[in-house]
């Protein structure tokens, strides 16, 4: 007799998110210990291939060994034999938002149910999808109801009930490859997918989460990573606007590297001594570095002329944004920074100076108890942070799921069987990477 594949409940596993970045594969567990709030019980992190181009998953086999490696140190870490799915973000280049709804004429008065809505979800995602063959629906996100042509922004309750039912979304659209890459990725890595959550609106969550005067009075976050700079334009439960500019810290660092200076040094000057403008420079002095010159095998720069390049890159990649939110200027609260490369010395002042809206560093740190190291209350973090909280509130939402640990001898057996009957009864050859 067969033997039966590994299964395991979710309520069982512990909360963990990985997120593929330009330069590594993250990776973060966590445990819920209250209303949105996590202690964070383990982090690994790779940078063995470059295998993510601008938010986007480039090479699809590196992707899976960093994965199925990157969790492979998490476990060791939880002392674990395995850890059978994770959430993951999406995001990247080419991402924008459409307004989309769907109606539904019920015919005599009833509540919305569960199967309903995501039946609506479900309508509007395809409806997209169908037009725009090249084009993938990572999320909808509910923006407003209306019940019987009455308008509402909270989601209705179970004693709400109206004969006809409108939901508008905001649908986050991206390049189809992108989310076809991503899945590709964990497939290969043998780890299942728990869920794909939209990295604008995790990073959105991470920030204002118990903070609702925010989020009613309107902000935007810029999220700054290594390759991608993205802007979230949020208000009154819709997202206004979003943006991704095609660049970022690493960008600047490449950008110093062209004045002669080998990238690691760059890299590392940047973020040790950079300041975003030469207006932020106290006491200028001067490093030697080696060069990277055929004639010269050193290099001096001052501290003011580093200033100078990184002024001009920042200024190049955070104009787009600011044109944006010139347009939003009265509108919104504040406008919040995070991600990795947002650590810049002076950076929130550089952006105050450009924009009538207040700057300042967004934080997740509410949502981390007091056994949490505070090293994880820096903004790179944020992202996957945000990702964990999402997920407690799905899994809180889905307590009855399991998934298949598909590491086990059992499950590789079932899958290979199952997989040499597809390709028995079909068409298609078999893919070199299986």
């Amino acid at each position: 007799m067969p033997k039966q594949p590994i299964t395991h409940s979710v309520k069982d596993l512990p909360l963990v998110a990985v997120e593929l970045g330009s330069h590594s594969v993250r990776a973060m567990a966590a445990q819920k210990v209250g209303e949105d709030l996590l202690r964070i019980l383990a982090y690994e992190e790779s940078n063995q291939f470059p295998c993510v181009n601008r938010g986007m998953v480039d090479q699809v086999n590196d992707a899976g060994f960093m994965i199925n490696h990157i969790l492979h140190l998490l476990a060791n870490r939880l002392n674990v034999d395995t850890i059978p799915s994770a959430y993951t973000l999406i995001g990247g280049k080419g991402m924008t938002l459409a307004a989309v709804r769907s109606k539904r004429d019920l015919v005599r008065k009833r509540a919305m149910t569960e199967q309903i809505k995501n039946e609506m979800k479900k309508e509007c995602a395809d409806k997209i999808e169908l037009k725009n063959p090249d084009v993938a629906v990572f999320d909808l996100l509910p923006s407003y109801y209306v019940l019987d042509d009455k308008e509402q922004d909270a989601e209705p309750t179970d004693s709400q009930k109206a004969s006809v039912w409108e939901i508008h979304f905001n649908a986050f659209v991206g390049h189809r490859e992108a989310r076809e890459k991503l899945h590709v990725s964990f497939e290969n890595a043998k780890t299942t997918i728990e869920q794909t959550f939209v990295r604008p609106d995790v990073v959105l969550s991470a920030i204002t989460t118990g903070h609702p005067d925010m989020l009613a009075q309107g902000c935007a976050v810029i999220d700054l990573g290594a390759q991608t700079t993205t802007l979230t334009v949020y208000k009154s439960n819709q997202f206004l606007h979003n943006l991704v500019v095609p660049q970022g810290g690493w960008h600047i660092s490449r950008f110093i590297e062209q004045q002669g200076i080998p990238f690691n040094y760059a890299e590392h000057i940047k973020c040790t001594y950079g300041k975003a403008s030469p207006r932020f420079v106290e006491h200028d002095s001067a490093m030697v570095l080696p060069s990277t010159h055929p004639d010269q095998t050193t290099q001096r720069i001052s501290l003011t002329s580093l200033a100078e390049f990184i002024e001009m890159k920042e200024g190049e990649i955070l104009q787009p944004i600011l044109n944006v939110l010139h347009t939003f200027e009265g509108r919104l609260g504040g406008v919040y920074l995070t991600g990795g490369a947002s650590l810049l010395s002076g950076l929130p002042e550089w952006l105050q100076e450009r924009t009538s809206l207040p700057v300042q560093y967004g934080s997740h740190a509410y949502l981390l108890d007091r056994q949490t190291d505070d090293e994880f209350c820096n903004p790179r973090y944020t992202s996957l942070v945000g990702a964990l909280i999402h997920g407690s509130d799905w899994r809180d939402k889905h307590t009855n799921m399991v998934v298949p640990d598909r590491k086990s001898f059992a499950s590789r057996v079932l899958r290979a069987t199952q997989q040499e009957i597809i390709y028995i009864f079909s068409d298609s050859k078999k893919p070199d990477n299986e």
